[in-house]
């Protein structure tokens, strides 16, 4: 009978041409008993370990050995031993063989960062160097239940720390995103009541010309109101999640913690580069 293999009964020992063997009251451990180690995560989502690693064993119990470059660390967790599928580079570092990243693994994106960009759309300031509010913004078709949304690649807090600077996905709700085209509809409605008549309506009766004066000045004033309206809206779903200077304290916080954790990945993954490999028997 098979003896499970735990850290009471499991040791490393060391040949003299310095080969580490994994091994079970005294014999090496074989294919068989490795496999039947339970999988888990050693790298928690936050970066931490979940427990001490052991080594890597050169073998791919789970016929694994043609997907992207990865190691199987044995590591202990409590008084149980457990072996762990860990990819040689996180999931938003991963460069496909095409060259791109893993769909929504490089992008970050969080209720924060939602929270922001809708206060960003009711200020009137900028992403980037484009204006929020100029063109239109571009709606999204792609996200359930979010089919009035508006993506936008935001700027990162200022004072970060590290060099890697990871893009941040946003997404705002339909009363931002209406009151961004609303804007811009009063926009394009004032300017034709600034610009006054053509040329070529000039030509018009004079009763035509002060209809037309009239209707723009109709639309333009209409149009104002309901975007007066909807920022009143907007300003109150602002004033819920705390206020401007909450939203962007807890964007720039988040932010920080993002890139914190990024950093305990990658230098999980350099520490477990260095663990010894462990030699099991056929």
């Amino acid at each position: 009978m098979t003896k499970q293999l735990t850290t009471q009964n499991a040791t490393i020992t060391t040949a003299t041409v310095e080969v580490k063997t994994l091994t079970i009251s005294g014999k090496q451990v074989t294919l068989a008993v490795f496999r039947q180690l339970k999988e888990e995560p050693l790298i928690a989502q936050d970066g931490t370990l979940n427990g001490e690693p052991w080594g890597v064993v050169n073998y791919h119990p789970d016929k694994c050995g043609d997907e992207r470059e990865h190691v199987h660390v044995v590591w202990q967790n409590g008084s149980d031993l457990r072996r762990s599928y860990v990819t040689a580079v996180p999931d938003f570092d991963y460069l496909t063989p095409n060259g791109n990243h893993l769909k929504d693994a490089h992008w970050y994106s969080s209720t924060a960062a939602n929270r922001y960009l809708t206060a960003l759309i009711c200020m009137g300031l900028t992403a980037g160097n484009e204006p929020l509010l100029s063109p239109r913004p571009r709606r999204s078709s792609e996200l359930y239940g979010e089919a009035d949304s508006y993506l936008a690649k935001l700027e990162l807090p200022a004072g970060l720390a590290g060099t890697d600077i990871f893009p941040v996905m946003a997404t705002a709700p339909r009363v931002a995103v209406d009151a961004a085209d609303l804007a811009a509809q009063y926009l394009t409605a004032q300017a034709k009541v600034d610009a006054g008549l053509s040329d070529y309506e000039r030509t018009m009766s004079p009763d035509w010309q002060a209809n037309a004066i009239a209707s723009r000045r109709d639309t333009a004033e209409r149009t104002r109101q309901k975007y007066e309206e909807a920022m009143e809206v907007l300003r109150a779903a602002v004033e819920r999640c705390g206020g401007f200077d909450a939203v962007g304290d807890a964007y720039s916080a988040e932010i920080e913690a993002e890139e914190a954790r990024r950093k305990r990945h990658r230098e999980a993954r350099a520490r477990l580069a260095d663990l010894p490999q462990l030699f099991i028997a056929v």
